[in-house]
């Protein structure tokens, strides 16, 4: 079976515009938080709502998706996604301005779904290599919405926000005019030309190591899994949301300069997410989940005890955002494993579910920066890798069986 490459070229760079989005918003916090006169308990329920609504959606339009929907559905979400994000500047309130940050996320969350389907369906055998560059447009647009969405406030001003529209549209229509030509008739081809089987058909696979223990226990398992990514998560999104605030408000640095800060940050963690990948494939899943996590507080102790804004410091963020990023595709990868029966809704739980809960805690550490100080919030983020590794043991002991069956624990 042959991969659709252009299709794939096409929803890769379309998930760069969609997720750079997703990460325009929290970016732009030192001037939504000036505009409105908010708390730091406010500017992260800003982030909070951005994270639940761009992700909690996922499973349930993943179930609408997978019934065989128009594949023109991810051209309508894009070009949702532009325009909240588009309309956040011009929003007169507070309230509005939420609703705008609500209805961007939206569109967000209804992309992926449909997204990561139709990368499947036109991978040919090249499933995990096409899914890896899906992945990996996502990051670098996480990476790039911070410079995109700065960089236009600062040149045309707040209500310049409008100009976020034109990439989203653009991509839309594309995808709108393109996708039912290269999507239909929805059959994969053989390297002669001739149609195999549908791609909505289900393909059977051998059923991993961890997919022949009992339904129980893989669920219990999918729940530790969940509860894990959503801690990861809060530390993500809480980096992304206070450290452009941290740069502007303690280091003295300028909203550019904290951008800059931000993508670097953003762009390491998308090319640790094709290491983290790689290694899990050879060292095992669990096993880069552990290293990845346990570094984090001595990086974070470091990060807060060197000069503000230094280099130094710098560069123990910019490794603390690679190392919580890095395990993003394995826990994908490992929750598709244990319910390999319906492995787009357990992709849709990863990426969505569990990070929307990750999001909901975001104000959470806003109220801990209001109250103690943003330093001492940001101590607090670098010391939740803890919890993850108690839940990381637990979930190594409900894996456990299915090491003595494949012979192969570091697979797991």
């Amino acid at each position: 079976m042959r991969a659709n490459v252009r299709l794939l070229v096409l929803l890769t760079l379309a998930h760069t515009v969609v997720d750079a989005y997703a990460s325009a918003v929290p970016a732009l916090l030192p001037f939504w938080q000036e505009r409105f006169a908010l708390s730091y308990g406010l500017a992260g329920l800003i982030t909070g709502i951005s994270n639940v609504t761009s992700s909690v959606a996922q499973p349930l339009v993943g179930i609408v998706v997978d019934r065989g929907r128009d594949p023109r559905w991810v051209a309508v979400a894009c070009l949702t996604a532009a325009a909240g994000v588009a309309l956040t500047g011009l929003a007169p309130s507070y309230g509005i301005f939420l609703a705008c940050v609500v209805l961007g996320g939206l569109g967000v969350s209804a992309f992926h779904p449909q997204g990561y389907k139709l990368t499947g369906i036109h991978a040919g055998r090249s499933q995990a290599a096409a899914t890896s560059w899906f992945l990996v447009g996502g990051n670098v647009g996480v990476a790039l919405g911070p410079l995109i969405g700065t960089a236009v406030v600062l040149r045309a001003g707040v209500g310049g926000t409008w100009l976020l529209l034109l990439p989203g549209l653009f991509f839309a229509a594309v995808m709108w005019w393109l996708l039912p030509r290269w999507h239909a008739p929805p059959a994969l081809r053989n390297a002669s030309g001739s149609a195999a089987a549908s791609p909505a058909a289900p393909v059977e696979r051998e059923a991993p190591a961890v997919g022949l223990l009992g339904s129980r226990r893989r669920l219990v398992a999918i729940g530790v899994l969940v509860a894990l990514v959503a801690v990861r998560s809060t530390i993500s999104s809480s980096l992304i949301s206070f450290v452009p605030l941290y740069y502007v408000r303690v280091a003295g640095a300028g909203e550019e300069v904290a951008s800059r800060v931000l993508s670097g940050m953003l762009l390491g963690g998308a090319i640790a997410t094709v290491a983290g990948g790689y290694l899990a494939d050879r060292v095992g899943r669990l096993l880069v989940l552990a290293v990845s996590l346990a570094a984090v507080p001595p990086l974070m102790v470091a990060f807060l005890a060197l000069p503000p804004g230094s280099t130094a410091a710098t560069a123990a963020l910019w490794a603390v955002g690679a190392l919580i990023t890095c395990s993003f595709s394995v826990t994908v990868v490992l929750a598709q494993e244990l319910w390999f029966e319906r492995r787009g809704l357990a992709a849709g739980l990863i990426v969505g579910s569990a990070f929307g809960l990750g999001g909901l805690l975001v104000p959470a550490v806003g109220a801990a920066a209001d109250r103690w100080g943003l330093p001492a919030a940001m101590q607090l983020v670098g010391l939740l890798p803890i919890p993850a590794l108690a839940l990381l043991a637990i979930l190594a002991a409900i894996l456990a069986p299915s090491w003595k069956r494949s012979g192969a624990p570091v697979h797991n």
